[in-house]
């Protein structure tokens, strides 16, 4: 069963200039005002989705989507709007108090984006009721991400989808184990968890094949191309993560011709983004908390990825026995 339930909001500009929006309206339809700028440029937002997402730390919450252009065809525009294929967006992720958990800022004036920015943007005169929400997003000014400048200011006000906020179920107890009782004396000490070392950019596993493999220390991405489709190299990347021990995080997305890879590990974090690309796919690798202090060399695939040198070494065989009349 889908986990996200959508409701697709068309903006409406207010008609007064200047004038503000008040959650005491309870439009029914969105009203939105404000700007989104990214490098001085307006992105133009028009339309907005709101939808329910998944618990984020066991506490409810919901997903505000801003495009430029209309979604209404996009089965996941949160997904879409990442890839910029709704001109420039903006997702916000917020508590039922307003809290923002997650920023993605994709504008199509920034040619790093889209990129996650925590630090400056604030939800204020957030306000909930049965059927709907309004509130005010601002980054309080101009803000600067890998070297580009972005600014936020819009209010907005539009109706909630249903079940939006619904309580988060605590988890069932475990049955007591019959025997006996433990004693204080009995109770294992606790110990601290280690965050351990950061994980050294170098050791990054990169799925089978990749070429062209770029390390931007400056702004911390790697990019590389494969000749293998979105859903293989996406498959592969995230099945050689697993195995060194990285975990799903929220916002991950696996479509037929994207993916979006969220992963945590210690205090580091990996954006994946895998699109299309002539006949095989490009991929960016937005890394947060990696260390960076031995970077490897671009232009190569990481040496000793045996699998990628068998699999382009068996390709030429092939293709080289196909130019021989009659073949073998």
């Amino acid at each position: 069963m889908n986990a996200y339930r959508t409701i697709l909001l068309p903006m409406v500009v207010a008609l007064a200039s200047g004038s503000m929006i008040s959650a005491q309206t309870l439009p029914d339809k969105p009203v939105v005002q404000g700007k989104f700028l990214g490098d001085g440029k307006d992105g133009n937002i028009k339309f907005l989705v709101v939808q329910n997402r998944e618990p984020f730390s066991d506490e409810a919450a919901i997903q505000f989507v801003f495009t430029e252009k209309d979604p209404s065809s996009s089965k996941k525009p949160e997904f879409d709007a990442m890839f910029k294929e709704l001109g420039s967006a903006l997702s916000i992720s917020t508590f039922k108090d307003g809290r923002i958990f997650g920023c993605e800022v994709a504008h199509t004036s920034h040619e790093k984006s889209p990129f996650t920015a925590l630090g400056q943007i604030k939800m204020t005169d957030f306000k909930v009721t049965d059927t709907h929400v309004s509130g005010h997003l601002t980054t309080g000014g101009e803000d600067e991400a890998f070297g580009q400048k972005w600014d936020v200011d819009l209010t907005f006000s539009a109706p909630l989808p249903k079940g939006a906020f619904a309580a988060v179920k605590a988890p069932e107890p475990e049955p007591k184990k019959a025997g006996k009782k433990m004693t204080k004396t009995d109770e294992p000490a606790e110990e601290p968890i280690a965050a351990g070392p950061k994980i050294a950019v170098k050791d990054l596993p990169l799925p089978s094949g990749a070429l062209d493999v770029e390390y931007k220390q400056l702004v911390g991405h790697i990019t590389f191309r494969s000749e293998s489709s979105v859903s293989t190299v996406a498959t592969d990347f995230a099945a050689k993560l697993k195995a060194q021990g990285w975990k799903d995080g929220p916002g991950s997305l696996m479509g037929k011709s994207n993916a979006i890879l969220k992963r945590k590990l210690n205090e580091a974090d990996l954006t994946i983004m895998v699109q299309p690309a002539g006949k095989g796919c490009s991929v960016k690798v937005f890394t947060e908390g990696l260390d960076w202090s031995s970077t490897p060399a671009s232009g190569a695939a990481k040496p000793g990825d045996v699998e990628g040198i068998e699999a382009e070494a068996n390709k030429l065989i092939n293709d080289a026995l196909k130019k021989i009349p009659g073949g073998l």
